[in-house]
């Protein structure tokens, strides 16, 4: 039984030797290893100051965030046409944030009054031919209708999340 222990622990031995592949009186190498593999930088996630365009969330086509709105202070705009009776694009759900500032941009083709529903101070009269701008803060999660005159068409939804 001790030949084989003694034949082992020298195999052992053996199989470290040849695995580190050193002994004590070698230099440390300076040489580059014999592969590279070269690891890409992360890619950039966006961020606060610069969100992205739209989400999977906004079901309306022209949305824009950030930078993009192109209007300092406005983190999020909608824009919305309403002619011969029919809101382009159809009306959808934009996603924001509360503090967000968001402004929905109406054009009409004819008078039409256009309310944020719970911002008594978000209110627009746009007249024939023109367009008008409509900003609030959000300041609570949960969605907001944007509606056109008395009977409320709705142009979109905007949820606070």
């Amino acid at each position: 039984m001790s030949r084989r222990v003694g034949a082992l622990a020298a195999l052992i031995a053996a199989a470290g030797v040849l695995v580190t592949g050193c002994t004590a009186d070698d230099e440390p190498s300076t040489a580059p290893p014999a592969t590279f593999t070269s690891v890409p930088a992360p890619a950039s996630t966006g961020g606060p100051s610069n969100p992205p365009a739209s989400t999977a969330a906004d079901t309306q086509a022209d949305v824009k965030r950030g930078t993009a709105t192109g209007v300092p202070g406005i983190d999020v705009l909608v824009t919305i046409g309403w002619a011969d009776g029919k809101i382009t694009p159809p009306a959808g759900t934009v996603d924001v944030q509360v503090g967000d500032k968001v402004r929905v941009h109406v054009s009409s083709d004819q008078r039409v009054d256009v309310n944020v529903e719970g911002h008594p101070e978000a209110d627009l009269t746009v007249e024939q031919g023109d367009a008008g701008d409509l900003d609030w803060i959000v300041t609570q999660k949960g969605d907001s209708a944007v509606t056109l005159g008395a009977d409320k068409t709705l142009l979109t939804t905007v949820q606070a999340v």
